[in-house]
């Protein structure tokens, strides 16, 4: 089997690269310049110079390597910091829709890609892809939005996408300002932290699992279908915090209730009913959160 892996440098990008080489699986990756060297070395990966800006530039190379699944990871925008920024989280859109069209023109049988469960934040119920959306940033918009337009496109030209609403990642690797990393990070060097009252409730899934998730979404999940994918269990967001704090620093004060929410009095929340994932692939999360963030707090020691 041979896959196209969009975004392959990121974390995702390269954690799912390994997963896919580990189920005996050709990928051919595919980053912007500056982020080419931090695609995985290894036998059976194979650097594609192609540009998504190109519809027919990115067929001819499709068809050229018989792609049986492309996954389309590459997203601009995903920092905290330009997540509102609406005009970069709109340029994303084109760039979907060009990857439907070359997969139409060159045959390739199935495309992944990932959305988030943040595009029903508000939405007052679990994540299931059948509520009403209720982004809260722009780049959750842009999310929901790309769906919209990509299932129409695909229902159009007949084209098999699957859509993941992908829950909250974690694990070695990810060293960004999520509040897992700053919590991670300021404990160790001491600091004081601060967080609204975390009363979120939350589905945080790792790593390793996410990969095995999408490896069987691409190889057994229903043709246009809308998975969420999590770990399936949510629990209020200061129980995470208070684990990874009796782990690192039981005696230091935690500011759990200092900041306000983002908007007012309602928080977000990110539980995920991964049901239908299950029954269709056979996905069942093997790493507990325990065990994962224990991980994860290894490897930012070990960055010390």
């Amino acid at each position: 089997m041979k896959v196209l892996v969009t975004g392959a440098a990121g974390f995702i990008g390269k954690a799912l690269t390994k997963r896919l080489l580990e189920h005996g699986v050709s990928v051919y990756a595919v980053d912007l310049p500056q982020f080419q060297d931090n695609i995985l070395k290894d036998d059976g990966v194979y650097f594609l110079n192609t540009d998504l800006a190109d519809s027919e530039r990115l067929a001819a190379d499709l068809a050229e390597i018989h792609a049986d699944i492309f996954y389309h990871l590459a997203w601009k925008g995903v920092s905290t910091d330009v997540k509102n920024d609406v005009q970069t989280q709109l340029s994303n859109i084109p760039l979907c829709l060009n990857v439907l069209s070359a997969c139409k023109s060159a045959g390739c049988p199935r495309v992944i890609i990932p959305g988030s469960a943040s595009e029903f934040a508000y939405s007052g119920e679990a994540v299931s892809g059948k509520s009403l959306y209720a982004p809260g940033d722009a780049y959750a918009a842009s999310k929901a939005a790309t769906q919209v337009i990509c299932r129409w496109y695909a229902e159009q030209y007949d084209i098999d996408l699957i859509w993941l609403l992908i829950g909250s990642i974690y694990g070695p690797g990810r060293n960004d300002n999520n509040i897992l990393t700053y919590t991670i990070k300021a404990l160790l060097r001491g600091e004081k932290t601060a967080y609204s009252k975390l009363e979120q409730m939350w589905d945080y899934i790792y790593i390793d699992d996410l990969t095995e998730a999408m490896f069987l979404a691409g190889n057994r999940g229903k043709k246009r279908e809308v998975y969420p994918v999590g770990s399936g269990i949510a629990k209020p967001l200061s129980v995470y915090i208070k684990k990874i704090h009796g782990m690192l620093a039981p005696d230091a004060p935690l500011g759990i209730g200092l900041l306000p929410y983002k908007f007012g009095s309602k928080p977000d929340n990110s539980i995920l009913d991964i049901s239908n994932l299950t029954s269709d692939t056979g996905f069942s999360p093997k790493i507990t959160f325990e065990e994962g963030i224990s991980r994860t707090i290894e490897y930012f020691k070990g960055l010390k």
